[in-house]
Order: structure tokens, then C-alpha cells, then sequence
């Protein structure tokens, strides 16, 4: 459970989890097709970048809905003001998370065996 632990917290730091060492991105939005420390390719297949998007489509939602019944509950911020406030929020948030929801996703992609190293 540890190493499950570990390896997705990797992910989340942008860590190759196969060596520990590498960076995922090679800048803000770029991923990097292979480590640039041990070589493992991070996305063998076509396709396998959605994993990432659900992550992150989930999570920024989870966000927007907890944050909108909070501030909704909590404040008196007009509707209208709190659908734009919410909606900034959102979109930021989503495009900030990105990276982070495809390194988590290439973790889970490495624990269940479709990333190895050659």
C-alpha cells in the first residue's frame, strides 16, 4: 500500500515513477514522450492522454460544485457575481491541475504495468 502511495504521490510531483529522478514535462503544458533520465516512454498508445483529462475533469468539477455549495451556504455574494466568481475559479483551477492529473495518471498507467521500462 506504500509503494501504491508513493508512486501516485510521484505522479503528482511530475516524477518519473519508474526511476524517481526524471521530469514528466518539459515545460508549462509539454510532456515529455520519454524520461529523460532512464528513457521509459510515458504514453505507449494513442489515447491514453484521456486518462488524464477524466482526472482532471473530475477533480476541477468535485471543486467547482463543493466551492459553489460553500460559497452559496456560507456568503452573501449575489447569484450572478458567484457563477462568475465560480466559473474563473474553475477554468483556473482545471488549467493549473492539468499537469498534475496527467502525471497522476501516468503513475496509474505504471502501477497496473502499461509503462515499463525497455
Amino acid at each position: 500500500m506504500l509503494r501504491i502511495l508513493r508512486i501516485l504521490l510521484l505522479g503528482l510531483l511530475l516524477t518519473c515513477p519508474a526511476c524517481r529522478h526524471g521530469r514528466m514535462f518539459r515545460s508549462l503544458f509539454v510532456m515529455n514522450v520519454r524520461c529523460p533520465v532512464c528513457g521509459v516512454i510515458f504514453e505507449r498508445d494513442a489515447g491514453e492522454v484521456t486518462g488524464g483529462m477524466a482526472i482532471n475533469m473530475t477533480l476541477t468539477s468535485t471543486f467547482a460544485l463543493v466551492a459553489g455549495g460553500v460559497l452559496g451556504i456560507a456568503t452573501d455574494i449575489p447569484a450572478g457575481e458567484l457563477i462568475v466568481l465560480l466559473g474563473l475559479a474553475t477554468a483556473g483551477f482545471g488549467m493549473l491541475f492539468y499537469r498534475h492529473a496527467r502525471g497522476l495518471w501516468t503513475s496509474i498507467l505504471y502501477l497496473t504495468g502499461s509503462i515499463f521500462e525497455d
